[in-house]
């Protein structure tokens, strides 16, 4: 997975899950666990890989849910991604600079529940810092990848300069043209 556009830190890795569900190329990654794990790999992920085809529908839920809570926050989705959580209980974990929520350790639980439980956590972490917010949908109609704005402003558009950023001025220009417009 190339972009310019990549999370800090721990938030990455929730930034690749929910790009599993590649809309830019119509390929939904979780649809069997061989095409996950090449993708997680690809994607330079430490989650992974995930032995089994169960594992496959609380990974999407979770995925779906948290793509839902980044881009279009409402009652239900936090509902939902609370109850996600809820499943998944955390430790806080005391650092000399700072504290964080961690997956409560504990033997015998399946490789989806370690990726959701980090998962649960780097998005607290994410809230907390104000980082989650910078998570965007790229504007392009035909991409829609997630990506991470680290601009002051937090006013960027698309995932990548190119392509999505060149087709879409593209557009915007042939438009114009089409409409007798200034170029």
């Amino acid at each position: 997975m190339v972009t310019d556009r990549p999370a800090p830190g721990p938030l990455e890795e929730v930034r690749i899950v929910l790009n599993s569900d590649d809309r830019f190329h119509g390929v939904d990654h979780a649809a069997d666990v061989g095409r996950l794990n090449r993708f997680l790999a690809l994607a330079g992920s430490a989650y992974g890989p995930l032995p089994r085809s169960a594992d496959l529908e609380p990974y999407r839920t979770f995925r779906d849910v948290t793509r839902d809570l980044a881009l279009h926050p409402s009652t239900a989705t936090r509902e939902a991604f609370n109850r996600i959580a809820a499943r998944h209980p955390m430790t806080v974990e005391v650092r000399e600079s700072a504290a964080h929520l961690r997956r409560a350790p504990s033997s015998g639980r399946s490789a989806v529940d370690r990726v959701v439980g980090e998962s649960i956590a780097s998005v607290h972490d994410a809230m907390v810092t104000g980082e989650w917010q910078r998570l965007r949908e790229c504007e392009r109609d035909d991409c829609r990848w997630i990506y991470y704005d680290p601009s002051p402003t937090q006013v960027m558009r698309w995932c990548s300069t190119d392509p999505c950023g060149n087709v879409m001025k593209v557009r915007a220009y042939r438009a114009r043209r089409a409409a007798g417009g200034a170029t």
